[in-house]
């Protein structure tokens, strides 16, 4: 029978067992047992109790850790459908299947196709950093064992063991983490390794049967993850491209629809007649830009610039910076394709060309300015754009040639036919809206400096938004309206440069129409008297030239001028400098009918300053006592005022 200690250590071990005591209790048990049954009378029946007690110690063990891994594989199972990250999901397992085995470490690796190697996505329980981001190839180490039988491996001495090539790198980290034992299991999507499963103790250890098989269903719901991971992964990627195609779709349609309003927007305003620049604002509305109307001598005559345009390159073109080298090039491409051509491009903005087709200039042409990308049906609608403004363009000049057709025809029926006759009359009054007692005026111009063309497209340019009838008529530019209007065609063409020149006379206001053909003659008669005397640079009112037109109407110009010359010599020579001013208060005195007073009021200077000048100028002259005297004096001076201002 065995001794009374040897009972009570028993008895005590059943109990832990019962319990699920920590392996360190039983095995201490187990120890003292076997040291008290070396000294007991009867050493094998000890022994005999000693394996007894050690089967059930084990078969407890194995027990529970069954019943542990069954739980932990239940929850892993379970973790599997949840929505849990796949990284948060391969450390849970790395987790559990170190204390399910009581591992001191555990790392899972994954496959990795292109780099032809194992590498770590979760570890636990290790110690030097380096151990989570170690990497193995597919023939060195134990990978390269698990690789070629598919099946587990174990080893209780990992850096002795031969049967493998070793890494050097692989071992220089096992070394620093103290590593010895070793269990790896494969992670199976498939047929083919996705992943390895690792268990290691800084101690000897043999891992049992059991342990093996648990961690085997652990690397299998590894494979099951990597498995789904890959799968959802690809279908994901699926999702997204169906997704990114339905986005493509939507927009290649809301683009569609788009184009298909813009072009219904253009047609609308090509029924409505609409004029160049509303076709400009709404084609540099579409696209954000600024667009430019260039005529054939690649001259900017109309711009529109859209508020959100904040480029540079339209005022490089203002300017006349842009290579016009390559402007004609690509104005020629645009031509002969009928597309729009890139011209220049600096960071993100882009210039265009287009040209335009038709009309009366087939030079004309588009200068497109803008910021970042157009697409493709963007840049199509701006093409079509331009038709449709070519088409405008084209309905434009023939409601113009028209217009300008009937004006000519009822203006030169109004001056060149006597009588005129009633109709012609109520046409005119109708076309400029004139009341029946509202005074009209003519205006004869002459341009020089310039070509024919050039005087026409300035005479028009003057007058297009006038309330007039103009028309070109023996050589001379006539036009007649209200009289607001024929001051504001006279302002506006007095205003032009000194590059042109200008003049022409003003008839006096008068309200019969039918009297139109004697107003015009004697405006014609007095102009062509004026331009043999001088060419004319200002208009001047047709009071101010009616006498001499008729006195000088078949004189010689050269002879009038010698006469104004030879008069007027006397107060030059006497005072080079002031003879201005001389004459100025002649002419004014003559004027104001010899009165001293009122020529000094029409001058604004004194009274005595009018006495002084007029004992100069009556000592040079003679005096202006005897009439001829003074009407030769006055006359004179007249013409010298017209001649010097002409």
């Amino acid at each position: 029978m065995p001794p009374a200690k040897m009972l009570s250590i028993t008895v005590d071990l059943l109990e832990r067992i019962a319990r699920g005591a920590a392996d360190t209790e039983t095995n201490a048990l187990l120890s003292a047992l076997r040291a008290e049954g070396e000294g007991s009378e009867d050493p094998l029946a000890a022994e005999r109790l000693l394996g007894q007690l050690a089967s059930q110690v084990r078969y407890a063990r194995e027990s529970a850790l069954a019943d542990r891994g069954l739980n932990l594989l239940i929850e892993t199972a379970h973790d599997l459908s949840s929505t849990l990250s796949l990284q948060d999901l391969l450390r849970k397992i790395v987790s559990r299947a170190r204390s399910l085995v009581s591992a001191d470490i555990a790392w899972l690796t994954i496959r990795d196709e292109k780099e032809g190697l194992f590498r770590n996505i979760a570890a636990e329980g290790h110690l030097a950093p380096g151990t989570a981001m170690m990497t193995s190839q597919f023939d060195r180490g134990a990978v390269s064992v698990i690789m070629n039988t598919k099946t587990f491996f174990t080893t209780s001495n990992y850096l002795a063991d031969d049967r493998f090539t070793h890494s050097a790198a692989l071992d220089r980290q096992f070394g620093i983490e103290n590593i010895e034992s070793l269990a790896g299991l494969p992670a199976f999507s498939g047929d083919t390794v996705q992943g390895l499963l690792f268990v290691a103790d800084r101690y000897a250890r043999q891992y049992s049967g059991r342990e093996i098989s648990v961690l085997g269903s652990f690397a299998q719901h590894a494979g099951m993850a990597m498995r789904n991971a890959r799968t959802f992964e690809r279908l994901s990627e699926a999702l997204d491209e169906t997704e990114r195609n339905r986005s493509a779709l939507e927009r290649h349609v809301k683009r569609v629809e788009a184009s298909a309003q813009t072009h219904d927007e253009m047609m609308s305003l090509l029924a409505q007649g609409a004029d160049l620049a509303t076709f400009m604002r709404r084609m540099a509305g579409h696209i954000g830009g600024s667009i430019q109307y260039l005529d054939s001598a690649l001259t900017v005559r109309h711009e529109v610039t859209a508020d959100e345009y904040d480029g540079l390159l339209s005022e490089e073109m203002r300017q006349g910076r842009l290579d016009q080298t390559q402007l004609l090039s690509a104005l020629v491409r645009s031509r002969e394709n009928g597309r729009s051509v890139l011209l220049c491009e600096t960071g993100n903005e882009r210039c265009l060309v287009l040209a335009l087709h038709g009309g009366s200039v087939r030079g004309d042409s588009l200068i497109v300015c803008h910021t970042g990308r157009i697409d493709e049906i963007h840049l199509r609608n701006l093409e079509r754009s331009a038709v449709a403004l070519s088409i405008a363009k084209l309905w434009t000049e023939k409601r113009e040639t028209d217009r300008l057709i009937a004006s000519s025809t009822l203006l030169r029926h109004l001056v060149l036919v006597s009588p005129t006759d009633a109709s012609t009359v109520a046409s005119v009054r109708d076309r400029l809206g004139l009341g029946m007692q509202q005074p009209v005026r003519l205006a004869l111009i002459v341009l020089s400096g310039m070509k024919r063309e050039e005087q026409t497209a300035q005479i028009r340019q003057a007058g297009g938004r006038l309330n007039i009838l103009l028309d070109l008529i023996d050589g001379a530019y006539l036009a007649v309206g209200p009289l607001k209007e024929v001051d504001k065609l006279i302002e506006t063409l007095s205003q032009r440069g000194e590059s042109v020149q200008i003049g022409g006379l003003i008839s006096k206001p008068y309200c019969d129409l039918a009297a139109s053909p004697t107003h015009y003659a004697r405006l014609g008669n007095a102009l062509r008297t004026m331009e043999r005397i001088a060419p004319l640079h200002r208009f001047i009112g047709e009071g101010d030239v009616n006498l001499f037109a008729r006195l000088f109407e078949g004189g010689d110009p050269r002879r009038i001028q010698e006469f104004v010359k030879n008069t007027l010599d006397p107060i030059t020579a006497r005072d080079p400098r002031g003879r201005a001013q001389l004459k100025a208060t002649l002419l004014c005195f003559f004027d104001c009918q010899f009165n001293i007073a009122r020529a000094a009021e029409e001058l604004d200077i004194h009274v005595n300053t009018v006495r002084r000048r007029l004992e100069t100028l009556r000592e040079v002259t003679g005096g202006w006592n005897d009439p001829i005297a003074a009407l030769e004096l006055h006359v004179a001076l007249k013409l010298d005022k017209i001649i010097s201002t002409a």
